[in-house]
């Protein structure tokens, strides 16, 4: 029998070399410290056709290639749009690295009211769910709750530092719940008092640690009354 004649194997593609030398690496390591983020929570991503610098708990990330003898790519911050940049020396693109680090610290400063709410509404709307009973308010309990909505109206202006026009509308929506505990049984109340705490809330444009703090104060208001809602922490 005639021996099979051995394949040449075909020489293994070399990987291209880094685009970044380690000092270029090490000055994008220090712009993330200047910028007061830590290097930790970032991956750099060598390819030798293209640098990848990733945020990695958010969609943060930036794109370096090597075109013509310049430097070109992308970034986005956040969940924001894909920004090009044109042709750069390496001097001139620390700045754009630098300052896309200052908009990812922001971004990442930045809460997501929106997140936020959604999450206290969500809680609440779980206690709410084991609110059955609809019968009226006694006598008793309307005097009680009058006096806890100006409470909760008082220690709202005091603490938020509320504009004429907030302190308006707050005392529009405590006015009505007042009418409407004379008039609804306790399960339609609940729903008419959390839709206006959160209407004022949206309506306000509160700063976030002020919209989880008033919907908690708001919870205790009621909680001897209502023992199912939860609170929030």
């Amino acid at each position: 029998m005639k021996a099979k004649s051995a394949r040449k194997k075909k020489p293994a593609k070399a990987s291209p070399p880094p685009l970044l030398q380690k000092w270029q690496r090490n000055n994008i390591f220090e712009a993330i410290q200047v910028g007061g983020l830590d290097p930790r929570e970032f991956d750099l991503d060598d390819s030798g056709i293209e640098v990848r610098i990733k945020h990695k708990w958010s969609e943060s990330g930036f794109i370096v290639r090597r075109e013509s003898g310049y430097y070109v790519g992308q970034y986005v911050v956040g969940e924001g749009y894909v920004w090009p940049y044109g042709p750069c020396s390496w001097q001139t693109l620390m700045p754009r690295v630098s300052t896309w680090l200052k908009e990812v610290k922001q971004d990442l400063d930045t809460p997501d009211l929106w997140a936020e709410l959604q999450r206290d509404a969500q809680l609440i709307g779980v206690g709410f769910n084991k609110v059955t009973d609809n019968t009226p308010f006694t006598a008793d309990e309307q005097i009680e709750i009058v006096a806890r909505l100006q409470e909760l109206a008082k220690s709202a202006r005091d603490t938020y530092s509320l504009s004429q026009e907030q302190i308006r509308a707050l005392d529009a929506k405590m006015d009505y719940l007042i009418t409407a505990a004379g008039r609804l049984g306790r399960k339609d109340w609940l729903t008419v008092y959390i839709g206006a705490i959160l209407s004022f809330i949206l309506g306000a444009a509160l700063p976030s640690e002020s919209v989880h703090g008033l919907l908690l104060t708001s919870l205790r208001a009621m909680g001897l009354l209502y023992p199912e809602l939860p609170m929030i922490e």
